[in-house]
């Protein structure tokens, strides 16, 4: 199975949360009203779309029924649908590239906030636009992050610079740096340990990283991903 066989594999459930429920509200109501707009609101919301972007799709549903643009239950879906690609389509790639030589991409977060399968994605994306990418494992503390960061790499078909698990983050970072500028990369993309900003020891050691990087290429890490 293929990367974006398994991603729509993985949206399944938003799909039977989302598209089959409102089909199921479609058909319960023969005209729009507000128990059938709040139910509307409802399946939005416990399909994980989000309180704003729910707000704003309600917001449009009801401009649209006072525009006429929405007559009966059936105009709905087609709809949301075109309102949903807006919201997709809106959104620019505002990250700052490097004039000459490779992008550095830094990502921090606490743990467990998705780094590593972020950054997964970031290596398709960038993959994607015919952009050669790098990955640098310097998520060194936690078990199996470099073995994972591996999984990611094999998946989009992106090499990893990693060491052994408990080794310097910075060394990790030093490589990558010099391994994304020898090969010529596009993009250089860096894990790292999840931390919080109160533990003097790791913010020392992301400061660490931060110099390591900056030394090697003036300007970056070009973008922090928080």
């Amino acid at each position: 199975m293929g990367f974006f066989d398994r991603l729509k594999k993985g949206l399944n459930k938003t799909r039977e949360n989302l598209t089959n429920k409102i089909e199921k509200i479609i058909i319960g109501y023969a005209d729009i009203d507000e128990d059938l707009l709040d139910e509307l609101e409802e399946t939005l919301i416990m399909a994980d779309v989000g309180v704003k972007t729910t707000d704003k799709l309600m917001t449009a549903v009801r401009k649209g029924i006072k525009k006429k643009e929405i007559n009966t239950p059936e105009d709905l879906k087609p709809f949301l649908q075109n309102e949903i690609v807006k919201i997709l389509t809106a959104g620019e790639d505002t990250t700052r590239i490097a004039e000459q030589g490779p992008t550095v991409l830094l990502v921090i977060g606490v743990n467990g906030a998705g780094k590593t399968t972020t950054i997964g994605k970031l290596a398709a994306y960038y993959k994607g636009q015919g952009k050669s990418v790098l990955l640098a494992a310097a998520d060194t503390f936690r078990a199996a992050a470099i073995d994972q960061l591996e999984v990611w790499g094999q998946r989009t078909g992106v090499p990893v610079i990693k060491h052994e698990e408990g080794s310097d983050p910075a060394a990790v970072a030093f490589d990558a740096v010099k391994a994304a500028v020898a090969r010529k990369v596009d993009m250089l993309i860096i894990d790292t340990a999840g931390r919080l900003q109160t533990k003097s020891n790791l913010m020392q050691e992301l400061e660490k990283i931060n110099r390591v990087i900056g030394r090697e290429i003036p300007g970056a890490p070009h973008e922090t991903l928080l």
